[in-house]
């Protein structure tokens, strides 16, 4: 959802799209710490950059889910939560803390993906309902929809009292506890995000709850009349899904590889790149910036990391 750059090929154009799609890299107008960068990343992918913010990196389950457990306990108005995968009693931990807040009065909003949440328990889940919680599944099979079927969310986003939020990359399973101490604990970055970005955060979890559901979250409930300035950070949230905004998401990546000075890192478990990223990072290199690149390779029952 987050994380899939679209690749056109000669055969692919035929097919009709609802989005335009870049076929040149952008020019390289500005660098990294110019002024223009921040406003065209603004400008171009849709919600501005906010001032006020602090975030928190969080790295492993053993530094994510106490705060995000935390949160969801402290809660007072409003908790909205939506993952891809949960399950096994990391996942049971999170639903009793939800259905907890529901029991308290707070107004408890669950999305998760059907498939993602195959392996959870049924009657963890009419447990967590009957608490009080709105849980609803993200894109069940149905016959009229199965054009859709492979569309998932993978958005991992907590949002509590509409003040404070998570999101990253950890989901709700074994692999994720501890400190990624051996093969069978993975090691994942997750965020704490406070400040008036965390509206923009709320808006991406609505806007999965309107597919879900029909029905539009909105109000001081979820979003408060004001922020309070929580750190000197400017920061912006946008989403994408199959039908809007992985181009945008296509754009970010290449503006911000074109607009690199110095380095660039990149960490990711699906790292397909197309053919305008790839020549971004390329010509990167050969302007002297560093560029290293860590995946993830998982053959039959064989797994390794490599650096590229």
């Amino acid at each position: 959802d987050l994380h899939s750059f679209p690749t056109r090929r000669s055969s692919d154009l035929h097919i009709a799209t609802t989005e335009k799609r870049l076929l040149y890299r952008p020019r390289r107008l500005y660098a990294s710490g110019d002024p223009d960068f921040r406003r065209a990343l603004g400008i171009l992918l849709g919600p501005p950059f906010v001032p006020g913010n602090r975030v928190t990196t969080l790295i492993n389950g053993d530094r994510i889910f106490p705060p995000m457990l935390a949160a969801i306990r402290a809660a007072k108005i409003s908790v909205t939560f939506e993952t891809f995968v949960i399950r096994d009693p990391i996942g049971a931990a999170f639903c009793e803390a939800l259905a907890a807040a529901a029991e308290r009065g707070v107004t408890v909003c669950i999305l998760i993906d059907w498939l993602g949440s195959r392996g959870m328990d049924p009657q963890l889940i009419e447990a967590t309902r009957k608490a009080g919680c709105d849980l609803q599944l993200y894109h069940p099979p149905t016959w009229f929809h199965l054009g859709r079927l492979n569309n998932r969310t993978h958005r991992k986003v907590l949002i509590v009292d509409g003040v404070t939020g998570f999101t990253g990359g950890v989901g709700m399973g074994n692999e994720w506890l501890g400190d990624a101490q051996d093969e069978a604990h993975w090691r994942e970055s997750h965020y704490q995000v406070e400040g008036p970005v965390v509206a923009q955060m709320q808006a991406v979890f609505v806007d999965n709850w309107i597919k879900a559901t029909g029905r539009v979250l909105h109000g001081p409930e979820f979003f408060p009349a004001t922020y309070a300035t929580a750190g000197d950070m400017d920061a912006q949230m946008f989403g994408s899904s199959p039908v809007g905004g992985s181009e945008s998401m296509h754009l970010m990546i290449l503006l911000a590889l074109t607009a690199a000075q110095k380095s660039i890192d990149i960490e990711n478990a699906y790292f397909v790149p197309d053919r305008l990223t790839a020549e971004a990072l390329a010509v990167a290199a050969r302007r002297g910036v560093r560029v290293r690149i860590v995946v993830y390779m998982e053959i039959g029952r064989a797994s390794c990391r490599e650096r590229v």
